[in-house]
């Protein structure tokens, strides 16, 4: 059966960008820049972006299209193309699929409390403001609303139910007239939407959420001596672009042969830091700093992008005219940036269980959600699940996994090999020297860094044993464990010929 193809280069470009945008863009990145220095900390974002960032994204849709041609989707074929389908590069690749496939698992239950939320806005459920120049007492009732939301509380259950049929329902629709017509719409809306919440944000007060802005930005470069602040801007430019995860590859993997994927690659990019920079800085801090003042904005940035996007934000929105209508639009935003990202997250699943198991696209659907649906309900009922699955998946895999597509898709594959599929309809020509300069500047980058996180981290994580954590750690070796036997299993089925 031949796979789909992406029909529109609009469609393409919306999937990609939609995959990238998300949750990070809007209250992960403004909550980092205000602790870790302001503008110094857009010093080694920038850094960051360009040895890590643009390096990696190029490589994953250049890849992408490459064995995507070869009927691979996911990390597993991908990887294993580049071995004669060896049984332990197959594993290696599987583990690319285990990254998104556990992220998501966590990520999706956040996603539904922006859809609870954002229809508890709509009508009229959320707790009434209270009136005070204190950002504690004014936070109260909706600290209070989201502990005992997330506790879980029923209806939390509920719209947990809701987002992954809404997510179910997409993917088996495919990738034309599931994944592509979502982002098609939902893309425009989104930055339509921040455009808008941006403009209030920013008018606050009589425009004082513009003193917020210029507020994140003023940088602090005594912080740029501190290996941490490096740490959350690299890491910042992983998460906010998808990569070392293997989603971008995943999409790459559906383009028509002659695309230009440097082209996407960019375009990617650039939406993504737009709705990050621009809408992502504009919007939270701006509104916090317009009604709380400049001594709040570091505090509530240190308590972290949950308190600033669900407790502080509709505190602020619902004091304001027609507040419960801009808290639903609020968090109507924050779904559909969660949900171009949690189907991209998942799809590599369904392309190694397509591609490789040989199975129909509602099976492998089927089989990806329920295994995503079992992580989502742990994620809701066990403590320090979020927290740990994480950090393993979302911080040391991640890293790792990024370090290990550069040495094998530019080292191994060959840098004369890259630099002409790289090349190959590209609307501009990047030199090979280009390429060497970042096949040896990037990985030392990335070493450092897991370097670092080894160092600062690993041991502060390992010392946790509480059941909640042993429960999540059990968790991510059952997936990196299943999907592992499926990418051996696969082997033979692939290898024996065309789809049952």
């Amino acid at each position: 059966m031949k796979r789909e193809t992406w029909q529109t280069k609009i469609g393409l470009i919306f999937a990609a960008a939609g995959n990238a945008v998300g949750l990070g863009n809007l209250l992960r990145f403004p909550s980092k820049v205000a602790l870790y220095g302001g503008g110094a900390f857009m010093v080694p974002y920038f850094v960051a972006l360009f040895l890590l960032g643009i390096p990696l994204m190029l490589i994953e849709w250049v890849i992408g299209r490459y064995a995507g041609a070869k009927g691979h989707g996911s990390m597993t074929g991908i990887i294993g193309s580049f071995f004669n389908h060896s049984y332990g590069s197959r594993v290696l690749g599987s583990i690319g699929v285990s990254i998104p496939v556990l992220i998501v698992c966590y990520y999706i239950y956040i996603e539904s409390w922006t859809l609870g939320f954002a229809f508890l806005s709509l009508f009229g459920q959320m707790p009434q403001p209270v009136q005070s120049p204190d950002y504690k007492t004014a936070m109260e009732p909706y600290i209070s609303f989201f502990k005992s939301y997330t506790q879980p509380s029923f209806i939390a259950l509920v719209f947990l139910v809701i987002t992954l049929a809404i997510n179910w329902v997409i993917l088996q629709r495919g990738i034309v007239k599931g994944i592509e017509l979502t982002a098609k719409y939902g893309l425009p809306l989104l930055i339509l939407m921040g455009i808008f919440l941006s403009f209030v944000s920013l008018s606050m007060n009589g425009w004082k959420g513009v003193e917020g802005l210029l507020f994140i930005y003023t940088p602090d470069f005594s912080k740029l001596s501190d290996p941490q602040v490096w740490l959350e801007a690299s890491g910042q430019i992983f998460f906010t672009l998808s990569l070392g995860m293997g989603a971008i590859a995943t999409y790459a993997s559906y383009v028509k042969r002659n695309e230009d994927v440097v082209k996407a690659g960019l375009w990617t990019a650039a939406i993504n830091e737009f709705v990050e920079v621009v809408i992502g800085a504009s919007i939270a801090i701006p509104a916090a700093f317009a009604v709380f003042g400049a001594l709040a904005v570091p505090e509530l940035a240190k308590e972290g992008t949950f308190r600033l996007g669900f407790m502080t934000m509709p505190a602020i929105l619902m004091s304001l005219p027609l507040g419960s209508l801009l808290s639903a639009v609020w968090f109507f935003l924050l779904f559909i940036a969660a949900l171009t990202s949690s189907l991209a997250l998942i799809q590599p699943f369904v392309a190694l269980l397509e591609d490789e198991m040989r199975w129909s696209h509602s099976k492998a659907v089927n089989v990806s959600m329920l295994v995503v649906s079992a992580g989502a309900f742990l994620s809701a009922y066990v403590p320090g699940f979020i927290d740990d699955v994480d950090f393993w998946a979302g911080t040391l895999m991640l890293l790792f996994f990024g370090l290990l597509e550069i040495i094998i898709f530019v080292w191994i594959f060959g840098v004369n090999n890259f630099h002409r599929e790289l090349n190959t309809n590209s609307f501009i020509r990047i030199p090979k020297a280009l390429v060497y300069f970042f096949a040896v500047v990037s990985p030392v980058f990335l070493v450092i860094l897991l370097y670092f996180w080894g160092v600062t981290k690993l041991p502060e994580v390992l010392s946790q044993t509480e059941p909640g954590v042993l429960i999540a750690r059990a968790f991510v070796i059952f997936v990196i464990v299943l999907i592992a036997f499926f990418s051996v299993e696969s082997r033979r089925r692939y290898l024996a010929g065309p789809h049952m």
